[in-house]
């Protein structure tokens, strides 16, 4: 018993190791494989165009998933190589492939940016991470095939082809669980059914998943080499090979952990959202008032209702008290029925239980010249979160985002939105990615949400905003702009000190 527990205490011990060594290594692969390939790329694949155009006709040439299907056909040259003993061809094969992994990404973004959403997010991500899994257990499965074991010992050819083996079965899991989830997905959009369902989080595929791609495709490509010796597990390709293999099996075990746990929360969610519209007015009034609160809350995310009672809640709460209730038709819209039994029954319901606003809401933002549609954006922000936490970038940021100094100077622009909100923070850089990483708190039990206009979704600090919280796009303000303001500022020449102390700050 007690050898037993040393043993397990130990295991234990080298595990979090391992872990410890892997989330180091997701973050070096961020700043120095992943975040300079794309810096690199995006101007170059910005030059590519898309389409080709013959006889008035518009064909596409090049896009992510052009890209993700050219390196899956790539399988088929590997297999064909290590059958012909061209190992080193099958080795930079594989490292191609690797680069082609990187690049239908940055292909996806540039083109956004250019031409628009012109590609299905959800079948980008589905690709995306498909893709990897076939070439993956095709090039393991050629390389069992090609493999002399003869020589080899028993515990050696053991340890090969268990390292093999078990990837391949836990890329083929997962591929099973992206299908079923992409086609889930995909229906649901198509029936329209509620947004609760169709996260990006089902395709999308997270900073675990990518390093684990690496270091299988390290892998394989090492031990493309090692076919070349009569031992492949000796040699040193071969042994790096195997230790990459050995140390994606960890990521592959969270990534599909993750997973089935995301799919048992929706189904929880589901289940617990139909209970609460299930429920029967007859003798049930009680029983409803305590699950409403709880309850709505596991349904908020960005679903069609959660997004009505947040949009309407200020309307809901003034209407309580007042007997003669005449918005329970007014405020609804198309496609809101599902929803319609809460507000029927709010007498009985206290005014809290309707709260479903997330803990905090974030966003980031120039606010010069403060106007009304700067207003009506923190008052929405304030509609859907209990702390409206803003950042104001400060006149040097600005200058070189816009290449234009800003007519209010840092504090006012600063002061001007503290009157609308709970928090303001300046952020003193073009990427406020590291600012909003350090103001957003670790609590668990916190829901956030990201508030952006419409008209920029492309934003920095995205991809952190889309890690850590659900972003939600707003519409634009028309008719209201701080450039429209700035030209009748300049017109009358009244450009302010604020604005000379500025430049003077900028330029001496």
């Amino acid at each position: 018993m007690g050898m037993t527990s040393a043993i397990l205490a130990v295991l234990g011990f080298c595990s979090r190791i391992v872990e410890s060594i892997l989330f180091v290594m997701i973050d070096w692969y961020d700043k120095y494989v992943y975040s300079p390939l794309q810096t690199m790329l995006l101007p170059i694949v910005s030059c590519i165009p898309r389409f080709l155009s013959i006889r008035g006709q518009e064909y596409t040439i090049f896009s992510a998933n052009i890209v993700s299907w050219t390196r899956t056909a790539l399988v088929i040259p590997i297999a064909c190589c290590l059958k012909n003993q061209y190992y080193w061809t099958s080795f930079l094969l594989v490292l191609f492939h690797d680069f082609l992994d990187h690049l239908d990404g940055i292909v996806a973004k540039a083109q956004k940016q250019i031409y628009g959403p012109v590609d299905d997010p959800l079948l980008g991500g589905f690709m995306d991470a498909f893709c990897d899994k076939i070439v993956n257990v095709f090039a393991l499965w050629s390389i069992l095939l090609t493999t002399d074991f003869t020589l080899m010992t028993w515990k050696q050819t053991n340890i090969y082809i268990t390292s093999c083996t078990v990837i391949i079965g836990f890329e083929f899991v997962l591929g099973v669980v992206r299908v079923q989830d992409y086609f889930r997905s995909y229906y649901l959009r198509l029936l329209k059914k509620n947004d609760t369902l169709i996260s990006k989080a089902d395709t999308a595929a997270v900073m675990e998943g990518k390093l684990k791609e690496k270091l299988e495709s390290m892998g394989i490509a090492f031990l493309c080499l090692a076919e070349a010796s009569s031992i492949p597990i000796t040699s040193w390709s071969g042994i790096t090979g195997i230790a990459c293999l050995i140390m994606s099996v960890r990521l592959a075990y969270a990534s599909l952990q993750h997973k089935l746990k995301a799919r048992e929360q929706r189904k929880r969610d589901e289940v617990d959202f139909n209970e609460i519209l299930e429920t029967k007015e007859d003798g049930e009034k009680s029983t409803y008032t305590e699950k409403i609160p709880q309850k709505l809350r596991k349904c908020y995310s960005e679903s069609n209702a959660s997004k009505f009672l947040a949009e309407s809640i200020e309307k809901s709460n003034s209407s309580l008290s007042d007997e003669n209730d005449s918005t329970d038709e007014s405020i609804f819209n198309e496609g809101e029925d599902a929803v319609r039994p809460l507000l029927q029954r709010h007498n009985s319901v206290p005014v809290n239980a309707f709260d479903t606003r997330v803990d905090k809401v974030y966003t980031v933002g120039c606010f010069d010249l403060f106007h009304n549609g700067h207003i009506t954006l923190l008052q929405r922000m304030k509609a859907l979160g209990k702390q409206v936490i803003v950042g104001v970038h400060d006149s040097r940021s600005i200058f070189k985002l816009k290449k234009r100094v800003p007519i209010d100077s840092t504090e006012k622009r600063m002061l001007n939105v503290k009157k609308y909100a709970d928090m303001v923070y300046c952020v003193a850089g073009t990427d406020p990615t590291n600012y909003i990483h350090c103001i957003l708190t670790e609590n668990v039990t916190e829901r956030h949400m990201y508030v952006r206009g419409d008209d920029m979704q492309n934003f920095p600090a995205r991809n952190l905003c889309e890690a850590r919280m659900t972003v939600k796009f707003l519409p634009y303000t028309q008719g209201v702009s701080s450039t429209k303001r700035r030209k009748s500022e300049f017109t009358s020449c009244n450009y302010g000190t604020h604005a000379k102390d500025d430049v003077q700050a900028i330029f001496y």
